[in-house]
């Protein structure tokens, strides 16, 4: 029974002696659920919502990927319709020759044309940003003087927090319309009609400039929303980042000493059996 005793001293020193010595070479106070079942517990529901986050700033970057390649091809058809608008109002003027309005009418393809490259610019390697959901699929095609969307009004939507999402592609920018409005601002250069160039064709390019000036500001709405999103959360993780480190990590100075008496244990537990494996039955009797 008293070597039996010895055996279990001798063990239990050895386990807290390499407990000690791992946490001092990991600076880990956890290694396995048994070494604290309840902190156990919690820094894995702390490592759950720490991997939530990641994920949420990927979806962010995602996002902002997105919106920031819609605000500047959004700033470059509010260009567009400012050129378009000049060429109108100067198709309007009724000073001008036959000739100059034909020469307009040929900055007005070379504006189609620009349109064209626009809506079907892609946000990387392979997806387009105007096609929805059909990120693949080339969103526009012209063909006999009319421009053919190939996509779908999909909102690509993605999480950004805990019950927080946000729409990080654009479904209802006038590109066909601008387009159409186009191709009638052409025409009526062709025809030297005045009344409809100064009229409906100068209207309705105003109305555009508003239109993807309002969509500009939303995509900045947007984006002002991620970054504060971003800037919680960046603030959220650190806090529990440090309340993981307090449960998973150990204090060196204090995994240094207990070190050293986990030694001491271990020494001790080793003397004393020493001396009880030179102790026979009859060396008990007399009373060791």
């Amino acid at each position: 029974m008293q070597y039996a005793s010895m055996d279990r001293a001798i063990l239990r020193s050895t386990e807290n002696l390499t407990r000690a010595q791992r946490q001092v070479s990991t600076g880990r106070r956890l290694d396995k659920p048994s070494d604290d079942p309840a902190g156990a517990t919690q820094a894995l529901g702390l490592r759950a919502v720490l991997s939530n986050h990641e994920q949420y700033v990927r979806n962010t970057r995602e996002a902002r990927l997105f919106l920031n390649h819609t605000e500047q091809a959004l700033g470059d058809l509010h260009q567009l319709t400012r050129e378009a608008r000049e060429i109108t109002m100067r198709g309007a003027n009724d000073t001008i020759t036959d000739e100059e309005r034909a020469t307009l009418a040929g900055q007005i393809d070379r504006l189609t044309e620009r349109l064209i490259q626009i809506a079907n610019q892609k946000v990387d390697d392979e997806r387009f940003l105007f096609s929805g959901q059909k990120v693949r699929t080339k969103p526009y095609t012209e063909s006999g003087g009319t421009l053919q969307f190939e996509g779908d009004t999909g909102a690509l939507n993605t999480t950004i927090a805990q019950e927080k999402s946000v729409q990080m592609n654009m479904t209802n920018a006038p590109i066909v319309e601008l387009y159409d409005r186009l191709q009638q601002i052409k025409a009526n250069l062709q025809a030297a009609d005045l009344v409809r160039l100064s009229n409906e064709d100068l209207h309705a390019v105003e109305a555009m400039q508003n239109q993807i000036q309002g969509l500009r500001g939303s995509i900045g709405i947007t984006l002002s929303e991620l970054e504060r999103y971003d800037t919680m959360r960046e603030s959220r993780t650190e806090q529990l980042t440090e309340i993981l480190a307090q449960i998973e990590e150990v204090d060196l100075i204090e995994a240094v000493s207990n070190l050293r008496r986990s030694e001491l244990a271990y020494e001790a537990a080793l003397q004393v059996s020493a001396r009880a494996q030179n102790l026979n039955l009859f060396d008990y009797l007399r009373g060791g």
